[in-house]
């Protein structure tokens, strides 16, 4: 029997599939059927009772329906196409449809179709090349020729939709244009007076502010990089061309910032927001200029936020950044981060932390699991980023509280932090989270990754935004939801527990 496969999708648009039948591999032609192009294949003399289908997309999954034609019966099935990692299996049982019956014959349909299949080919004289008689060539198992002159069609499209030569080759692109970046920030900074019609704040304590800047991110920027005007020069010259620059700073009342906030959110692909913790020694303006590269270097299309907490801005003033990073702002950043999580739509909240900015990022993560918030609004993937935190204090007791709080979270730690280092001594030798030296902290639900090989800098404290391997990788788990093994890490193992580091 003869049997026409046809292969329809449900938008009416052809994709790219690949299609098995009974463990060979089908080459499919183009034909038309109900107004538009589809896949079809044909199986001549058919004697099998089931036909056996294995087909993968080879782009975005699809649904496709599959047609069967015997004479004027036929048969159909419904089935999702996923990647091409997933095949989907499909099987047409034709002896229970009453298409095959044991020890059936298959006739000849044409006396010349069978002619032209068993003609033996040989040469004009019948003779081999030793003068012998030509042994005939075995009969052909292939495609009957009818048939296949039956399947050839015009592909019209090739003709009429020939790329032209004007079309074959582009012009280089321009340069890439500079980027305004709206970065949206909550400040427990003392204000200070405007500065060239600029709010901007001191690094003492002040009250709990929420606003907006926008930032001009340059175009011919490097990843990791905040070019900055020449400090000799007192800011009498900057270029969009050249500079991060903080174009305006306003201050917003807490509906006008959140409704920002929402649309920002509204109007990204992936419906997301990212807060941002700093870690010490660090001013409002250094925070939002980090805020805003880190969003263009990620290529993140949400909501960019940052909690710009007091710290003095001076290595002398670590002990009074101790102090608020573990009281002062502890209650407003969770505040902060509940209502962008709960109350903006985004239906995925990534949250960032550097640093000293680590103790109030899991001190608040502590209150939220404690009071049940991160059982109904869970984040997305959290970020651990050089904590200067007591590594066994962590893995003692933050760990286990915080770890199901985020659906991936994510700790570098790095040999040559130099910042951290100095953090040790200051704290009597005790291991800091973010230090990987011959021993560092592997906790379960956190997948720590060793980052001594991508360091860079004087300190090796900013590694995190400053080197392109982090930042491609901290892309790849925001946008992408990526694990270590699918961001192409190397899988490390020490006794009976794992960390991952970079190739």
């Amino acid at each position: 029997m003869n049997i026409q496969l046809y292969f329809e999708f449900e938008d009416a648009e052809r994709k790219p599939i690949a299609l098995i039948v009974n463990g060979v591999p089908a080459g499919l032609q183009t034909a038309y059927r109900n107004g538009h192009r589809v896949f079809s294949y044909k199986l001549s003399n058919y004697d099998q009772p089931r036909i056996d289908l294995i087909l993968v997309s080879l782009e975005e999954p699809t649904n496709v329906n599959i047609l069967a034609f015997k004479d004027s019966m036929s048969l159909s099935q419904q089935v999702f196409l996923q990647s091409k990692h997933h095949p989907s299996h499909v099987s047409f049982d034709l002896k229970q449809a009453g298409w095959y019956e044991k020890d059936q014959e298959l006739p000849i349909e044409n006396p010349r179709e069978q002619r032209i299949r068993w003609t033996l080919p040989i040469n004009p004289r019948g003779l081999n090349r030793f003068g012998g008689r030509r042994m005939p060539k075995k009969p052909t198992t292939g495609k009957p020729l009818l048939d296949r002159l039956e399947d050839l069609k015009i592909d019209f499209e090739f003709y009429d939709k020939q790329t032209k030569k004007a079309d074959l080759l582009v012009a280089k692109a321009e340069e890439v244009k500079n980027t305004l970046v709206d970065v949206f920030y909550a400040t427990d900074r003392a204000r200070k007076n405007k500065n060239k019609g600029l709010i901007t704040y001191e690094n003492g304590r002040g009250d709990l502010v929420l606003g907006k800047c926008v930032v001009n991110v340059p175009g011919r920027r490097k990843k990791g990089e905040i070019p900055l005007p020449p400090w000799y020069l007192f800011g009498f010259f900057e270029d969009d061309n050249k500079h991060m620059l903080i174009k305006s700073v306003e201050e917003l009342g807490a509906k006008d910032f959140f409704t920002g906030v929402q649309t920002k959110v509204a109007e990204s692909p992936e419906k997301d927001a990212f807060v941002f913790l700093h870690g010490f020694n660090v001013s409002f303006h250094e925070s939002i200029l980090r805020t805003a590269q880190m969003a263009v270097d990620i290529g993140f299309r949400g909501a960019s936020i940052v909690y710009s907490w007091p710290s003095i801005h001076k290595v002398s003033g670590y002990m009074a950044d101790e102090a608020t990073a573990t009281g002062y702002s502890v209650d407003s950043v969770i505040q902060l981060i509940k209502d962008v999580r709960a109350n903006t739509g985004a239906e995925r909240v990534h949250l960032i932390a550097h640093s000293m900015g680590n103790r109030l990022l899991t001190e608040a993560l502590k209150a939220m699991v404690l009071e049940g918030f991160t059982k109904e609004y869970l984040f997305n993937q959290i970020i651990l980023a050089a904590p200067d935190i007591d590594a066994e204090v962590f893995v003692k007791h933050i760990a286990p509280k915080i770890a199901g709080a985020g659906k991936q979270l994510t700790l570098y730690t790095s040999l040559h932090d130099n910042a951290l280092w100095l953090s040790e001594k200051l704290h009597g030798g005790h291991l800091r989270l973010g230090t990987a030296g011959e021993q560092l902290a592997v906790c379960a639900g956190i997948d720590t990754i060793d980052a001594s090989d991508k360091s860079i800098g004087l300190l090796g404290h900013g590694y995190f935004t400053e080197s392109r391997a982090l930042i491609d990788d901290i892309h790849h788990a925001i946008r992408f939801n990526h694990s270590p093994e699918e961001r192409n890490l190397r899988k490390r193992i020490s006794g009976k527990l794992l960390y991952w580091d970079f190739n």
